[in-house]
């Protein structure tokens, strides 16, 4: 039986995980705010410990979190949750042409959008082919309906 510190780091361990869980059953999510506290706990400083720790938890940690749908990356999350509200863009407006303000649902979209075309030098290969592949507009102004009908005025 485990005594001292190893017993209350596992105790820890163990009430950073219900709470999660419990956060996750009410809100469908295991991304709590940074500065999210669950009673006494400070739950969004707990996540971005095992975030952080990843390499050090044991496997059996690995896999009780995953079973709950943690998110070991946030960064490739968020982006993820941004090209799937692109997708649910496209596929009811029939282009790729968001208008900066614009949200699907929490998802400020038209900024997502603008994000991707500011840093488009420093996005993987991979993300640029799956943007390409949809017809993601890359420069905005090229993408406009005025500016198609002013360059078709101009080659007359």
């Amino acid at each position: 039986m485990p005594t001292g510190w190893y017993k209350a780091n596992i105790d820890r361990w163990e009430k950073g995980f219900a709470a999660l869980s419990k956060f996750r059953a009410r809100k469908g999510h295991c991304c709590p705010s940074r500065y999210h506290v669950e009673g006494k706990l400070k739950l969004g400083q707990w996540v971005s410990v095992q975030r952080y720790r990843k390499d050090q938890t044991t496997e059996e940690r690995k896999k009780r979190l995953d079973a709950i749908g943690f998110v070991w990356d946030w960064r490739d999350h968020c982006w993820e949750q941004g090209f799937a509200a692109l997708l649910r863009f496209k596929r009811r407006e029939g282009h790729c042409r968001v208008p900066i303000f614009h949200s699907e649902g929490n998802h400020r979209l038209g900024w997502w959008v603008s994000t991707q075309r500011q840093s488009r030098k420093e996005l993987s290969a991979k993300r640029k082919a799956r943007l390409n592949k949809i017809g993601f507009i890359w420069n905005s102004i090229m993408g406009t309906p005025s500016h198609r009908s002013w360059r078709a005025r101009q080659a007359r």
